[in-house]
């Protein structure tokens, strides 16, 4: 079971690394892309509104892929008063919990997420900017992120278990 554990750290490594780059070069085109309209405004006193309207649309797409990466660096919100207070056994139990909401949540999620996506994509509805793209896409980092935090929240689980499992079976960890 450890193996196959492993295996699946490995992975979400790998889409952690990913999910960081890609969110690095959004901000990083966002903060281009107000950059350039400032500049716009200031030198040729006027500027293009896609300028204004890119940084935006890509919002989404930087918050909702990185909830899974924040819980795995447990860098997300939440109140750590009773783990912090509790060790052992006990502690693993109440992480696993916490972690299974996190996960029935986020599958809930998924499936809003999806049939928003499905919805707006039978619809047709286009964005009212300046370079006009369909609406679902906008809605694409709602079900890919809960997807992605369903993923880092079975590696909680999964190692929370097995931490579990070396502490019932008397190992030092």
């Amino acid at each position: 079971m450890e193996n196959v554990f492993r295996v699946y750290q490995r992975f979400t490594e790998f889409i952690l690394k990913v999910v960081l780059a890609f969110a690095s070069i959004v901000i990083g085109l966002d903060v281009l892309s107000i950059f350039l309209e400032a500049l716009g405004r200031y030198v040729f006193g006027s500027s293009r509104a896609f300028m204004e309207e890119f940084p935006r649309l890509l919002v989404p797409f930087v918050v909702f892929p990185m909830m899974g990466v924040l819980l795995k660096f447990k860098r997300h919100i939440g109140v750590d008063v009773l783990p912090d207070m509790l060790e052992g056994k006990k502690r693993a139990l109440i992480l696993i919990i916490a972690y299974s909401v996190v996960l029935a949540v986020a599958v809930q999620f998924l499936f809003a997420g999806v049939i928003a996506v499905k919805y707006y994509y039978q619809m047709g509805f286009e964005t009212q900017t300046e370079i006009i793209f369909p609406v679902w896409v906008t809605y694409l980092p709602f079900p890919l992120g809960f997807g992605l935090l369903i993923l880092f929240s079975l590696e909680m689980i999964f190692q929370e278990l097995m931490t579990l499992m070396k502490l019932v079976k008397g190992v030092k960890i």
